[in-house]
């Protein structure tokens, strides 16, 4: 009793001897979260009868952060009988009355405020009326561009050091994920207002897509300000339900709840977590619960849904954002999402529908403006059905690879779906963009998504092209097949599965298809395992969201990999489809585990060791130090001195390729082909163009030893699926040789990396003519022409000769007239048209 008094005593003391109180102090407890004192030191004003409606507007906010909505209501309209004038408590009591049981006052208050603004506007030019009043029309479905210049700019312009129009320019930028503009104003925010929480948690949202560490400091300074603002503590559990970890986002959202019990956000996140722990009826009574002040709120459901979506059930979203409609029917959070719902589960007649009606509504929305504008170009694109599949891509890339996109879809259907046992729905969509934009806005409504090669939603998959990848195409068909995989799982566990589960068995299939597909073990890998940098199972699927660099984001795909491959080798694949069988019931990952392997601390310590033994046996003699041999190399005895290092350090991989380095410089290749040589022995898995594998290729191709240069790049390209120009050099190769079956091997193989240029088709279509593959040799002729080659003529007359071949006797003579069309003396050409004629 006494500590309360004190308490009580200290908070009093803000009251001046003339009467009135310090309201900036008074405010300066609502922002740091000690929502109890700014009530007491506000209710003390009112009682002393200190003069201003910001007294009555501030005891308001601090009741709605405390969850107590009929005391804020009584609060307002007792303030209204001083103030009747106020349009800021009158927006202030819209947005709790129907919280508080009185929804009918809602057009009262908006009709009040209509008068009041067109009979004395001279009243509300200050900045808390203007950003009132710019929020208010928001509210009232204004442009938003009109708003964000007639209220907050003009607010900034005669008020440019007050934080409310810097934060309400923001907060609107966030609204419409313009995340640069956000950017631009919270950047310089949090350093103008350095102690203020909303400024942190505005940068943290606005950068969150760009720097997710930074975010996340920003995030932590801003619970450190501020512990309970409800904000961070909400999005500090959003990240913890992606890593799985539900059980500590529990934790952290009763920080929010043990305030304010009835905050409908709080409740519909907690709901949600329940949910994706299969607790129904807790999850119901969370919603319900979340409903209880308000029983028509939309934001209950476009909460819970926009969630479940985002932990890719996107049919259940769907269905929470369809909820939210019947309660509002123009909430405009709840349309967007479900616009990118239907689109994601392939319902696109309704989603490009609901997203023209969104634009039209709200053309600032930078997510729904690209997606309206991305529409256009998916107009252009061509689209291929076959087999259950439905493929969308480029009109060109399409006649030049479509149907090897649809040979290897229907492949992958047949193989995995017989390997999960699994029976899909009847159609399957698949888009592949030329432009990465398109697919970002496609997969994420925004227009930069690094590092995505492909994405599935279930029975969506989006993916890059190899005209996106300039210079550096990845192989598109492991693409596809990886993402494909993903298909078939998520539609066996109904999406109840976790990331580093999905994305394990899609790397694992992929090598399973072909060795040279999916993550491999490499040094640097090898360097991670054994520094301890492995992530226990437990929290795999948190290793996805914040790697520390993009090597760490690729050993989370190959880390996941390994614990599948861990789990195949030690208790059967059959293992696996029953724990993928549990989790399609509901059961939790961990529970599905121990069910058909061992507990999860014994599968994460045998998974240490199995991973440890890969890497320890993985150049197990290597040396890989790396030393420096610039002095060496400058001296007047370079060649003796760079021999004599070599010999002395006979395991260290990357010093013999150094040493190899120096003597091709110095002109001595003869010991530079035996030091390679020796650092292949050592160390034979690098690939690349700095590998000792290629260098030593390079030189024996050089000095005409075409047989151990073709055994090198053979090797190589056994281990790098995405060696284009290690293909080529085979092809050239096997070509002069004429190992017909050879060259249309690795064809095949720079096909499935880049389609867009000439010679793997020039390469498959003849070894196909040698080995009387006539429609093999037809589909990469007719890719040939589409590639601008170098004899149009010759590909037209060839082709001529296949479809003769085949007995298809109109395009033959079609083709072999186009070919005396660019060569009208062409006489082979002539001489089949006089048999075709």
């Amino acid at each position: 009793m006494r500590q309360s008094l004190a308490i009580l005593c200290a908070l009093l003391s803000f009251i001046s001897i003339s009467g009135g109180a310090e309201i900036d102090d008074a405010r300066e407890l609502l922002l740091i979260g000690k929502y109890e004192e700014c009530l007491t030191v506000s209710f003390a004003a009112i009682e002393k009868g200190v003069y201003g409606e910001a007294w009555h507007q501030l005891k308001a906010e601090a009741e709605v952060k405390l969850g107590k909505y009929d005391d804020c209501l009584l609060t307002i309209q007792e303030a209204l009988k001083r103030y009747n004038w106020s349009v800021r408590l009158r927006c202030a009591g819209m947005q709790v009355c129907r919280y508080a049981g009185h929804a009918e006052l809602v057009e009262t208050y908006i009709e009040e405020i209509a008068k009041l603004v067109q009979s004395t506007p001279w009243r509300y030019t200050d900045v808390e009326n203007l950003i009132a009043l710019g929020n208010f029309s928001l509210d009232q479905g204004a442009d938003a561009k009109t708003v964000q210049e007639a209220f907050f700019q003009r607010a900034r312009r005669n008020y440019p050091q007050h934080r409310l129009p810097i934060l309400a320019l923001g907060n609107l930028a966030l609204d419409k994920r313009d995340f640069e503009l956000a950017a631009e104003l919270f950047r310089p925010a949090v350093k103008q207002f350095p102690t203020d929480p909303d400024f942190q948690f505005g940068l943290s949202q606005a950068i969150r897509g760009l720097d997710a560490d930074a975010a996340a400091a920003a995030i932590e300074k801003c619970l450190k300000l501020n512990p309970k603002h409800d904000r961070a503590i909400l999005t500090l559990a959003d990240r913890l339900i992606d890593g799985e970890k539900y059980d500590e986002a529990v934790t952290a959202l009763q920080q929010l709840l043990d305030y304010n019990p009835k905050h409908p956000e709080g409740l519909a996140v907690q709901s949600v977590i329940q949910s994706l722990q299969e607790k129904t009826d807790a999850s119901a009574k969370s919603r319900e619960q979340a409903l209880a002040s308000w029983s028509e709120n939309p934001l209950v459901d476009h909460v819970i849904g926009r969630k479940l979506s985002q932990k890719y059930r996107f049919k259940e979203g769907a269905k929470h954002q369809r909820q939210a409609l019947t309660f509002d029917p123009d909430y405009l959070p709840a349309k967007k999402q479900l616009a990118q719902d239907l689109l994601r589960i392939g319902d696109e007649a309704a989603g490009w529908q609901l997203a023209d009606e969104i634009y039209q509504r709200d053309q600032y929305d930078v997510a729904i403006y690209n997606l309206v504008t991305l529409r256009d170009a998916l107009d252009q694109f061509t689209t291929l059905e076959e087999g259950n599949f439905t493929v969308r891509m480029d009109a060109h890339e399409a006649r030049v690879y479509g149907s090897r996109v649809l040979r290897l879809l229907k492949e992958s259907r047949q193989q995995l779906c017989e390997k999960y046992k699994v029976e899909l729905p009847e159609n399957i969509l698949v888009e592949i963009f030329p432009n990465p934009a398109d697919f970002a806005v496609r997969t994420f409504g925004m227009p930069a998504a690094d590092g995505y090669l492909g994405v599935c939603f279930g029975d969506v998959i989006t993916a890059n092209s190899p005209a996106s990848q300039t210079g550096n195409p990845s192989n598109w068909e492991a693409v596809l097949w990886h993402e494909f995989a993903h298909v078939v799982t998520l539609n066996k566990t109904n999406n109840r599965m976790p990331r580093w589960l999905s994305e394990g068995i899609s790397v694992y299939e992929e090598r399973q298809r072909d060795a040279a597909w999916g993550e491999q073990m490499n040094q640097p890998y090898q360097k991670m395992i054994l520094g301890g940098e492995l992530t226990k199972v437990g929290d795999l699927s948190e290793a996805f969201l914040s790697p520390k660099s993009s090597t760490h984001l690729q050993f989370a795909y190959y880390e996941s990999s390994l614990v599948v491959q861990h789990i195949v080798d030690e208790y059967g694949f059959d293992a696996l489809i029953k724990i993928l069988d549990d989790l399609s019931e509901g059961m939790s990952i961990n529970e599905a585990l121990e069910r058909h392997t061992v507990p999860l601390k014994q599968l994460e310590e045998d998974f240490e060791a199995y991973a440890t033994k890969l890497a320890s046996e993985f150049g197990a003699d290597v040396d890989w130090s790396k030393p420096d041999l610039e002095e060496i190399a400058a001296s007047d005895f370079a060649i003796i001195r760079t021999l004599a290092w070599a010999e002395k350090h006979p395991r260290n991989y990357v010093g013999l390729k150094e040493c190899a380095d120096i003597l091709i410089r110095l002109k001595d290749v003869e010991s530079a082909i035996d030091l390679l040589e020796r650092a292949v022995k050592v160390f034979p898995f690098e690939t690349g163009e700095k590998s000792a594998s290629l260098m030593l290729a390079n030189l024996y191709q050089e000095r005409g030893e075409t047989e151990k240069s073709l055994e090198l790049l053979k090797r190589i390209a056994s281990l790098d699926d995405d060696a284009a120009h290690v293909f080529l050099q085979i092809i050239e190769f096997e070509t002069a040789a004429k190992n017909w079956p050879s060259v249309l091997k690795y064809a095949e193989k720079l096909v499935a990396v880049n389609p867009l240029i000439s010679a793997p088709h020039a390469a498959l279509s003849k070894a196909a003519e040698e080995l009387k593959q006539h429609q093999v040799a037809v589909e990469a002729m007719e890719a040939e022409l589409l590639l601008d080659p170098n004899d149009i003529a010759s590909v037209h007359y060839r082709l001529a000769q296949q479809y003769q071949s085949l007995g298809d006797q109109v395009k033959a003579k079609r083709n072999v007239l186009q070919a005396l069309e660019e060569a009208p003396r062409y006489r082979d050409a002539l001489s089949l048209l006089l048999k075709l004629q």
